[in-house]
């Protein structure tokens, strides 16, 4: 089933590079404030984000937009007097499909599919390595919007909620659930579907 899904999602990219009207790369990053949801007193955790993007433009409104990210998640909690953190690293492959309500507002929603680079708790000195309790894929969706100036920078914030249970071999759900608020920058020149460059 997962690579069902990773399939359908590259083919997909594949597809939608083939019509694209306009391509354009950047990059982004920023701050992450991540949690497990039904974990009893989750707090959030802050990290990072930080990674590049293609945009796949097919008109004035209608692009798609894959991205290749670093992010940092997990949790954190209070047992008695020590603080418990769960640090998850992630590659995260979010396939957003953007709509632009005007040119320099977007809204948009996505699938996306997370390769678990680390996972480990820490509780003051001691750190234990858990990634053979943690599964190594995680599949979820994300909404976001965002607003980009002229000279290429812009502004944006996502949720993505995990629908996979990052426990492996458990009875308990623990699925991950991430804000993202960040900056981006789309490079000057496009390249279009003939091949030529737009600056």
């Amino acid at each position: 089933m997962k690579k069902l899904i990773l399939s359908v999602m590259l083919a997909a990219c594949a597809a939608f590079t083939a019509n694209a009207q306009t391509l354009s790369f950047g990059v982004k990053g920023g701050l992450t404030l991540s949690k497990l949801t039904n974990f009893d007193d989750s707090k959030v955790r802050p990290s990072i984000f930080a990674g590049g993007f293609a945009n796949i433009a097919f008109n004035e409104s209608m692009s798609v937009q894959p991205e290749l990210l670093y992010s940092g998640q997990g949790t954190k909690y209070e047992l008695l007097t020590q603080t418990i953190t769960y640090r998850f690293n992630y590659i995260n492959v979010p396939v957003m499909f953007q709509y632009r309500i005007v040119p320099e507002f977007y809204l948009e929603a996505g699938p996306q599919a997370g390769f678990l680079v680390s996972a480990k708790t820490h509780a003051g000195k001691v750190t234990i390595d858990v990634g053979d309790a943690t599964k190594g894929v995680d599949f979820g969706l994300g909404f976001g919007l965002g607003y980009q100036f002229p000279v290429g920078v812009g502004v944006a914030a996502r949720y993505m909620f995990g629908l996979t249970n990052t426990a492996e071999n458990s009875n308990e759900s623990y699925k991950n659930s991430v804000a993202q608020i960040g900056m981006f920058y789309t490079f000057k020149h496009q390249h279009t579907a003939s091949g030529k460059r737009k600056r």
